[in-house]
């Protein structure tokens, strides 16, 4: 009766523990549409911020981006050729020229193409 006692404890705590584990490992994503922005700037200081190395400022943060759409493709569109902005459903009501703006997570540089990523994107 006593081993079964200890057989239990040992099971209870790692039971516990994987628990914590899993929780740790795999917690809640963020959403972006509900987030506070903490940068809001046109899409060429946008560029100009990863131009200039400040990109440690930007990269991963809610960051809001005003600017005319200069391109259309499934569920992306590019801010003034210079932020690429992905949707998990692009509205339709947009139209190439007109002015916009976005709410989204910078992803990163693509120094090829000098254009900034945004995901999650939602329009404001």
């Amino acid at each position: 009766m006593r081993n079964l006692k200890k057989i239990l404890l040992a099971l209870l705590i790692v039971l516990i523990g994987l628990f914590i584990g899993y929780n740790y490992l795999y917690h809640d994503h963020r959403d972006i549409s509900s987030e506070e922005a903490e940068i809001k700037v046109n899409a060429e200081k946008l560029t100009k911020m990863f131009q200039l190395n400040e990109a440690s400022t930007v990269l991963n943060k809610t960051v809001v981006v005003w600017g005319k759409i200069t391109e259309i493709e499934d569920n992306t569109f590019t801010i003034d050729g210079k932020v690429h902005c992905t949707f998990k459903v692009l509205p339709a009501s947009n139209k190439i020229g007109d002015s916009i703006s976005v709410k989204g997570r910078c992803i990163g540089y693509d120094d090829l193409f000098e254009i900034v990523k945004l995901d999650q994107c939602s329009i404001l």
